[in-house]
């Protein structure tokens, strides 16, 4: 998957660094090595700033929140069921979940 994030005068005002920076971050806490991530100038939607295209779907009015969602459910990402979720113990828990290997 491709997504190009604007970063063109309205989108830059609208915070669209933000944006970029939760995608990125998100791709590396869940290894998305199959997402490629870049900046481009304007996608010319500039009523629905700021402006993300996900591979050639342009979607407006985003939030860094909205984005990773999009991104998630178009790659068609499964979260761990409640059951297989557990605490590791042996370390603070700062609200990540880890899965069970046993």
């Amino acid at each position: 998957m491709k997504i190009q994030i604007c970063m063109w005068n309205g989108c830059k005002e609208k915070y669209s660094e933000y944006i970029l920076q939760r995608l990125e971050r998100d791709k590396e806490r869940f290894e998305l090595n199959n997402v490629i991530i870049s900046t481009c100038s304007c996608l010319d939607n500039c009523k629905k700033w700021p402006v993300v295209m996900f591979d050639k779907h342009i979607e407006g009015y985003m939030t860094p929140t909205k984005a990773s969602k999009m991104m998630m459910d178009k790659i068609k990402w499964n979260k761990p069921k409640k059951k297989d979720k557990v605490v590791n113990k042996n370390e603070e828990s700062n609200g990540d979940y880890y899965l069970n290997d046993n």
